[in-house]
């Protein structure tokens, strides 16, 4: 995504991506809890921040109760209404 974010290849349909990357550091501690963190720094193709921000849609859609409940994929379907209005 951060390829397509980057370029501009295409237009991004759904939700914000996490804005987490890199390697797992595990850790355990006593009571055999375990604690985790990210152990790189990863940035954007442009160096600016992408851990906790991620990368954004450019066409924001989030599915519905409605939706689900209708069997539909709402997502989808906007992705193939961004497509068809792009190819027109």
């Amino acid at each position: 995504m951060g390829i397509i974010e980057h370029h501009q290849l295409g237009e991004i349909v759904g939700s914000p991506t996490a804005g987490t990357n890199g390697n797992v550091n595990p850790f355990m501690i006593p009571g055999s809890y375990q604690i985790m963190w990210t152990g790189m720094q990863v940035l954007k193709h442009d160096g600016s921040q992408h851990h906790g921000i991620g990368i954004r849609p450019t066409v924001p859609v989030t599915p519905t109760a409605a939706g689900i409940a209708a069997g539909r994929d709402e997502v989808l379907e906007k992705a193939i209404e961004t497509l068809q209005g792009k190819i027109k």
